[in-house]
């Protein structure tokens, strides 16, 4: 029989009624837990590595338990006792006959939907940090060790367990409930901590209230097998095995169709930088390295440009001529050579009288709208002054 476990928050959890599967009395109506006996359900305590943890604690406990108990666990339930506050560092397990547990499984019948877990009864005790629970009736003790012990046993072998448990590590209070016991109660007084009879007596020693199922607890849930889980599992995972590997094959796919893009593409860019490098090196850029195409394309073309403004912008020689010739009238002065120069214009080689005479004349020049600079100019002793005179004339106004 397979029980479907609907899990509650813990506060939750610790309200709820508990319900003896070895006993008569029938199931509640409302939600509750079912208790086990817990000396068919023992905690088993092992020696394992505190670094190993996961699957690998888990065999390692399994291998320890076979050595132990005759080298097979055929028929057993074995689970791992995740309890305390460090669950991944468990040191026992839970060990139960699986007929047992399905008898048990069996007993709940149509309550099943309402039992949220069936616990060893020992298990169902409040547990705290530093604290012993220890509840007894007339032929069985129950008790709580801490957070991560815990055991159900006849009243003699109990003595035996708890004095065990105090020569490892005695608690710092006991929490004790039930009809005295000898035996029990003389191990207890031997601890030499106090022994307090309700939960709230035990704040006045520094120790915690316990409470249920806080510790782990729900976790030893015996109405869920294990086993079961882990089939579905591997059956889910089986029936997503197709689809990832669908889907890996298609990642596959995708990444080398654009590795292969990209390929093509830096191929193409390639090329298209070779046929851009050999128009420029036939149009443009004969010599000289080719580094960004753009950039070197743009200062060509801008120079080009100014070039090109410069060239229509400056006049005609003869119409420097024609402005220059009606001041040079109004001046006495010899010209020599006249001829043009592109950039500097008209070029004028002339004599007159003296430097002032030349002043005046350039002056003048200026004038009428024509750019004069004199260029060179040298005294000689015969002729006054020798110079050579630069003239431009621009069209849209001053020469750039």
């Amino acid at each position: 029989m397979s029980l479907a476990l609907t899990r509650k928050s813990r506060a939750a959890s610790t309200s709820l009624t508990l319900h003896d599967l070895s006993g008569d009395a029938p199931a509640p109506r409302v939600p509750f837990i079912a208790c086990v006996p817990g000396m068919a359900t023992p905690l088993v305590p092992l020696d394992l590595p505190p670094l190993l943890k996961g699957a690998g604690r888990d065999r390692v406990a399994r291998r320890q338990l076979r050595d132990a108990y005759g080298g097979t666990e055929a028929g057993l339930d074995i689970r791992p006792a995740r309890l305390g506050p460090e669950p991944d560092l468990w040191s026992r397990v839970l060990v139960v006959d699986a007929e047992d547990r399905r008898a048990w499984l069996a007993r709940l019948g149509s309550a099943s939907p309402l039992c949220q877990a069936v616990l060893p009864d020992y298990l169902t005790l409040p547990a705290a940090l530093d604290l012993w629970v220890v509840e007894t009736s007339e032929r069985t003790v129950l008790a709580r060790l801490g957070a991560e012990d815990g055991f159900a046993a006849e009243p003699d072998l109990a003595v035996a367990l708890l004095q065990q448990a105090a020569a490892g590590a005695p608690p710092r209070a006991v929490l004790r409930t039930g009809p005295a016991l000898a035996g029990v109660d003389d191990v207890l007084a031997a601890l030499d901590v106090p022994t307090c009879d309700e939960p709230g007596a035990l704040a006045a020693h520094g120790v915690s209230a316990p409470s249920r199922f806080t510790n782990g607890e729900l976790s030893l849930d015996l109405a869920r097998d294990p086993g079961a889980e882990r089939a579905e599992m591997r059956h889910m995972l089986g029936r997503l095995r197709v689809p990832v590997a669908l889907a890996t094959l298609g990642l596959f796919g995708w990444i080398a169709a654009t590795v292969l893009e990209t390929r093509d593409l830096n191929a193409q860019g390639l090329v298209y930088r070779q046929n851009a490098e050999r128009i420029l090196r036939a149009v443009m850029i004969p010599t000289g390295p080719i580094l960004d195409i753009r950039t070197q394309v743009s200062q060509r073309i801008d120079g080009a440009r100014s070039a090109s403004t410069e060239v229509e912008t400056e006049a005609r020689p003869l119409d420097v001529l024609r402005l220059a010739g009606v001041v040079l009238r109004t001046h006495t002065s010899t010209i020599t050579r006249v001829n043009y120069q592109p950039g500097a214009g008209l070029v004028m080689d002339m004599q007159i009288e003296d430097f002032a005479a030349l002043d005046a004349l350039v002056s003048d020049l200026r004038a009428a709208g024509v750019q004069a600079r004199v260029a060179q100019s040298v005294t000689r002793d015969d002729s006054g002054v020798e110079a050579v005179l630069a003239m431009t004339v621009n069209q849209a106004g001053d020469r750039r």
